[in-house]
């Protein structure tokens, strides 16, 4: 595993999201507002301005991904997925969220991709992760402001 001395931005919090549709995205806009409000620094990138080293300058990171046809991580999220294979995240909070559509037998499973992903390289859950059914809810929906909500008072309660 990677490891190097890394000055850790506590206050600054790592969201990556890959979209194809927008929805993912439309949620880590949520999330950031969420963040912003109880004080704490989203920095937001799509995925293809992300490189996977950057989420070890980050106490908290947080990985959206769409999940695309049979249950596959979302286009742009392939590489960077994969460039994580190196990194120790030991130490760093991690959560995870996506969109999916629930008419698929693997509904949501680049969540599931993400997460056995951020545990394997030693990083530590803040909360259950995040699926929303493309088929029943809206981006903007309730579900998603509560989790956003409960996430951000997650952290800021650490802080």
């Amino acid at each position: 595993m990677f490891f190097k001395e890394r000055p850790i931005l506590s206050t600054e919090v790592l969201i990556v999201y890959g979209s194809s549709k927008g929805r993912t995205g439309r949620m880590a806009q949520i999330l950031a507002e969420e963040l912003l409000a109880k004080g704490l620094l989203p920095v937001l990138k799509n995925v293809f301005e992300a490189k996977p080293e950057e989420l070890n300058r980050y106490r908290y990171i947080v990985l959206g991904c769409s999940t695309d046809g049979q249950g596959d991580l979302q286009r742009d999220f392939l590489d960077f997925e994969r460039g994580m294979d190196d990194l120790d995240l030991t130490g760093i909070k991690a959560s995870i969220f996506g969109s999916g559509n629930s008419r698929y037998a693997f509904y949501g499973e680049a969540v599931d991709i993400l997460e056995a992903k951020v545990k394997i390289q030693g990083a530590r859950l803040i909360l259950p992760s995040f699926r929303q059914d493309m088929m029943s809810e809206t981006p903007d929906g309730e579900e998603v402001i509560l989790w956003a909500r409960e996430l951000a008072t997650a952290i800021a309660a650490e802080g």
